[in-house]
């Protein structure tokens, strides 16, 4: 009687202690569901200039971004102050940052009796001189990208790939590393690259597509992107797990690489009329809408380094916009 007594104690401490580990997991599994705290906050903004795309510098101290028709680059620190233009030229549409934060790569454009020719250039934010990589071309239908911890810069032309010295060093702590692969859009195709062999390969999921807005997750396993008249999408880096991640644009990856953030956008076939950002993990279980609450037309995200806050552009007011998330 005893022993019998016994097992039913421990059965029922068991079963309860099994029903609160259950209950501690959803908690914590929905404690890391990203969760907006509060409405988002202006941050930047300019009586005569409508800003748009921002950045985060990859330590996390200050926010690139660009006015309309992607003319200039803009610098501030992370609470919006300290506004400085890095350039006045048109480099503002697919702009990045480098690793060390001090510089940012971009394709400028000028006109020349109504020609359009474009350049790569490397602006610095600490007041030197821009590195041009390049003269002036009359094609250049890609958009540069670091590769090789910043060392090169590598460009898709004609689909063949073109390498320059950026003038940085490798840091210390990736000289040893095994040659890294960059991911780049090439002739409607999802391409792995490696320098200094300057060859790619083929790992598009879909025949005869148009790729737009390739992004590489923080840990380097994953990659998001759109596709034209499509969905947006995760995969693996080697092309398998393919995740359709629902309608949504331009993301950006949280630096933990589980979610991307994105815009869902509504137009009445000349303005938009509504759009929201969405946290949308890459397994695609979840697709939180982060500013159902604000009137904003919310675009063009971009998350911290650390996780605690994302900055979009307003494209109803021009200014750009930092949303607080729950800690």
């Amino acid at each position: 009687m005893l022993i019998l007594l016994t097992q039913l104690l421990f059965m029922r401490l068991s079963v309860t202690t099994l029903s609160f580990i259950l209950i501690f997991s959803l908690f914590i599994s929905a404690q890391a569901q990203p969760q907006p705290e509060g409405q988002p906050q202006l941050l930047i903004d300019h009586p005569e200039l409508q800003f748009q795309s921002p950045v985060w510098a990859p330590d996390g101290s200050s926010i690139a971004f660009t006015s309309a028709r992607y003319q200039g680059i803009w610098t501030a620190d992370a609470s919006g102050n300290n506004l400085e233009q890095i350039t006045d030229e048109s480099a503002g549409f697919g702009f990045s940052w480098s690793m060390d934060s001090e510089s940012i790569l971009a394709r400028i454009s000028e006109y020349d009796d109504r020609r359009r020719f474009h350049a790569i250039k490397i602006f610095h934010t600490d007041g030197q001189e821009p590195t041009q990589l390049t003269e002036l071309r009359s094609s250049m239908p890609a958009t540069p990208i670091w590769a090789n911890f910043d060392e090169k810069v590598v460009l898709i032309n004609s689909g063949d790939v073109e390498a320059f010295d950026s003038g940085k060093e490798i840091p210390a702590r990736f000289k040893q590393s095994a040659t890294p692969s960059f991911y780049v859009l090439k002739q409607d195709a999802i391409a792995k690259g490696k320098v200094p062999q300057n060859s790619t390969e083929d790992i598009s999921p879909f025949e005869d597509a148009t790729y737009l807005s390739l992004q590489v997750s923080p840990d380097g396993q994953k990659l998001a992107f759109e596709v034209y008249g499509g969905n947006l999408y995760s995969m693996n880096i080697d092309g398998s797990n393919l995740v359709d991640l629902g309608q949504a644009n331009r993301p950006r990856w949280s630096p933990d690489s589980d979610y991307v953030v994105a815009s869902v956008s509504e137009d009445d076939g000349h303005d938009y009329v509504r759009s929201d950002l969405y946290a949308l993990k890459i397994d695609g279980t979840e697709r939180v809408n982060l500013t159902s609450e604000s009137d904003l037309i919310a675009m063009n995200p971009s998350w911290s380094p650390d996780g605690s806050k994302i900055v979009f552009d307003a494209a109803n007011e021009g200014a750009i916009y930092v949303l607080n998330l729950v800690q």
